[in-house]
């Protein structure tokens, strides 16, 4: 009978205590002088003591000294402990002999041809520079012959030998034989005849080799999964119906000169049921009738318990908003064989009324509390609410200050609280980053910004940034605090100097601006603004310029108002797969300054998920301003469009009115469409394909855009292309390629857009 090594030192060690004390007589009422330690080379002898609990100034105990021995045993550093107990003038001394485990110099791994050496080492247990556990060792070859049957090689066997060096040291040495890779051949059943074979290799995870195994772990056998495949066949065969499906083990036939495996999974399918009568009983909360809204399943469909468990599932929370959290539905089903249905009772047990108890929160080493707590639609002492909990759990996330946001309730026994935990996982808010980039438009751009997204952990955001380019110099800065003395008003500052150079002319804006803003529902807040700026509009070349843009050369001042409304449900701030964001936007110009005109922008995004992590994005943008006094509207308070952030594949010269010298003059209307299919890699990855649509309205020009007709939609640009969003130290960055499906004479055919910053 073998011992595993550890309990056989331990075991020796406690003989030779019993042969050290009765070695030598002692007076056991003697106190212990000293205690020393030897034998410890690679073993900190300060953890060593730290486990001892004998002492000097103890009497001296054999059943502590033992305990001590346990201990010191456990730390699985040494193969033998001994201890020596001599009487010395002053009391005893107690002396613990080590015998260290020997040290493991290198690991090697011989024949792993298949599987990189390095996954391998990762995957061991027995680690190089660390003391040697042989109990490790079945461990270690479990763990590389899972890593080899998990690319298809089953058969892979593992032998290991231990190499003793000098200096109580050793190498560990597994070799491995690796065999021939055994695929899957085929995934066959028998039995089926209600669904065919190809339909059921959809539902388990164990798949054929094909080409496409090249690129994914399709093809190989994994033994452990085809349990699991077992009940995935059930399951499905339950959600159409047949409850009394049988699933048998499955049969397993390897092929060794082909090297396949082949499976059969033996199915006895039964009869197929439907759903009979149903009753769903109400209370003094809800009668039946409103509980009947929530239930989808009708009298007659094909018996779909994973349907009735969602229907529970709304039923039950509909209670757990009313502050009946422990609410359940327990339903009856009732299977009648005579007529294969399924009749179903269900009848609501509401349980008491829960209450809020205690709100912590933990993670939020940054943070403070508050900015988390101000974000909660329920307060401590308050009624349970379900809804307004998977509402708060959005509004934290929506913050964009943590990558991770998870809530736990906990209750308190007998007791008609509930305790809350929320935990996050921050992430950094601070930016410093600088960054060069390129576009066919502007071609070398450098942007370098210094951000806090929650300065100090209380929320705010203070920003500085620079934005240049062959074409643009943009300084801005801002500062905004979301949450006044912790209510739901907002307050912002803006100062900026934003310079464009067209061909002919150059545009710059030199100004500020002070918000106000209000949270008006749990997603919505309304705001209201008033800017002051400074333009000039400074003609470069007047000898090119147009009649048009010399009269608009010169200095004015604009004071404008300017109110919004922003909707944003999105369920993500940085990666969104469902929600929508609505803004509604109005500047009313000539309050104060020289100009007057009046202004209104509206927008709508909403992200729906689709099949296999794609997401669907649906963007539309409109616009309009019109100039009411005497002055004409300033040019640079027009619509522009082409470029990364709406009409991708053209540039500004491409979409909209021109002058008589082909110069870019803005329309008074705009129109945008733009649709995307997403694949979400990470959270903060994904790649898309894009189909644009739009166009700017105003006066007839030179140049043939008829643009006179008022969103005309028979009247519009448009382009396809695909690219790149992700969210990058140096904030969200997009690398875009657009393609124009109807290019005109004189125009490129493609346009590249690069850009730091947010998409729409």
């Amino acid at each position: 009978m073998r011992f595993p090594g550890s309990k056989i030192s331990l075991v020796l060690s406690l003989t030779l205590l019993l042969c050290a004390q009765t070695a030598q007589a002692f007076d056991k009422n003697s106190p212990i002088k000293e205690v020393r330690i030897e034998g410890t080379v690679r073993a900190d002898q300060n953890t060593v003591r730290y486990y001892i609990q004998s002492q000097p100034g103890q009497k001296f105990d054999r059943a502590r000294i033992s305990s001590d021995i346990r201990k010191v045993h456990s730390l699985g550093y040494f193969d033998g402990v001994k201890v020596d107990v001599k009487d010395s003038e002053g009391g005893l001394v107690v002396t613990f002999i080590f015998r260290e485990k020997p040290y493991v110099k290198e690991i090697i791994i011989t024949g792993s041809e298949e599987v990189e050496k390095s996954v391998v080492l990762f995957k061991l247990r027995t680690k190089k520079s660390a003391f040697f556990m042989r109990e490790f060792l079945p461990w270690d070859r479990q763990r590389i012959k899972n890593l080899y049957r998990d690319k298809g090689f089953y058969f892979t066997e593992v032998e290991t030998t231990i190499h003793q060096l000098d200096n109580n040291q050793v190498n560990v040495e597994h070799v491995i034989k690796e065999g021939n890779k055994i695929n899957v051949g085929k995934v066959a059943f028998r039995g089926n005849k209600k669904f065919p074979d190809y339909k059921l290799r959809e539902v388990v995870s164990t798949k054929a080799t094909t080409w496409t195994s090249l690129f994914s772990s399709d093809g190989s056998f994994k033994k452990d999964a085809l349990k699991g495949d077992r009940l995935l066949l059930e399951t499905f065969y339950n959600e159409h119906g047949y409850i009394q499906v049988s699933v048998g083990e499955p049969k397993v036939e390897i092929d060794k000169e082909k090297r396949k495996i082949y499976i059969i999974f033996p199915i006895t399918e039964g009869e197929r049921f439907l759903t009979g009568k149903i009753e769903i009983k109400g209370d003094s909360v809800f009668t039946s009738e409103e509980l009947w809204k929530h239930v989808s399943v009708k009298e007659g469909d094909v018996f779909n318990q994973k349907s009735f468990r969602e229907d529970i599932y709304k039923i039950n929370d509909l209670y757990a908003q009313k502050g009946y959290a422990f609410a359940n539905v327990n339903p009856s089903f009732n299977v009648n064989r005579s007529d294969n249905t399924v009749n179903v009772v269900m009848t609501p047990v509401k349980g008491d009324k829960i209450y809020v108890g205690r709100i912590e929160i933990s993670g939020n080493d940054s943070t403070r509390d508050r900015v988390i707590r101000r974000e909660f639609l329920v307060g401590e002492g308050e009624l349970f609410d379900s809804e307004k909990l998977r509402l708060s759990l959005k509004r934290i996330n929506g913050l964009g200050f943590f990558e991770k946001v998870d809530f736990e309730q906990r209750s308190r026994g007998d007791k008609d609280l509930i305790d809350l935990e929320v935990k996050v996982e921050e992430r950094d808010t601070g930016q410093f980053s600088f960054a060069l980039g390129y576009s066919s438009e502007e071609y070398l751009t450098m942007t370098g910004t210094l951000k806090w997204g929650n300065l100090y952990g209380k929320g705010q955001s203070l920003s500085m940034s620079v934005d240049t380019s062959t074409k643009r110099e943009d300084y801005q800065f801002s500062f905004s605090e979301p949450a006044i003395w912790d209510r739901r008003f907002s307050g912002g500052i803006n100062l900026y100097n934003h310079t464009y150079v067209y061909e002919t002319y150059e545009d710059r804006r030199v100004g500020g601006a002070l918000t106000l803003g209000r949270g008006v529902g749990d997603f919505t807040w309304a705001k209201m603004g008033y800017k002051l700026e400074n333009n000039n509009i400074r003609i470069s070349t007047p000898e090119n310029a147009s009649k048009y843009l010399l009269e608009q050369e010169g200095e004015r001042v604009i004071g404008a108002l300017f109110p919004s409304v922003t909707y944003d449900t999105k369920d993500d701030p940085f990666g969104p797969s469902s929600g929508n964001r609505i803004y509604g936007y109005l500047e009313y110009a000539g309050i104060g300054g020289d100009q007057k005109y009046y202004k209104g922008i509206g927008e709508l995004t909403h992200y729906q998920p689709l099949m296999f992590e794609f997401v669907g994005m649906f963007h539309t943008k409109i616009g309009y301003v019109k100039a009411y006094g005497e002055d004409p509207l300033v040019v640079s308070e027009k619509f522009y469009m082409g470029g990364a952030r709406d009409l991708r594949g053209f540039n500004l010269k491409e979409v909209g009115p021109l002058d008589e010298n082909g110069e870019a003059i803005g329309g008074e209307a705009l129109l945008l469409f733009n649709f995307e299919l997403q694949y979400r890699f990470t959270r903060y990855f994904r790649g898309f394909g894009f189909y644009d649509r739009g166009n700017l309205y105003g006066p007839n020009d030179e140049k043939g855009n008829t643009t006179e007709k008022i969103y005309d939609l028979s009247n519009m640009r448009q382009s396809w292309g695909f690219g790149i969003h992700f969210f990058s130290p140096i904030g969200p960055i997009s690398l875009i390629y657009g393609f124009k499906l109807d290019q005109r004479e004189g125009e490129s055919a493609d346009e590249f857009h690069f850009t730091i910053g947010g998409d729409f």
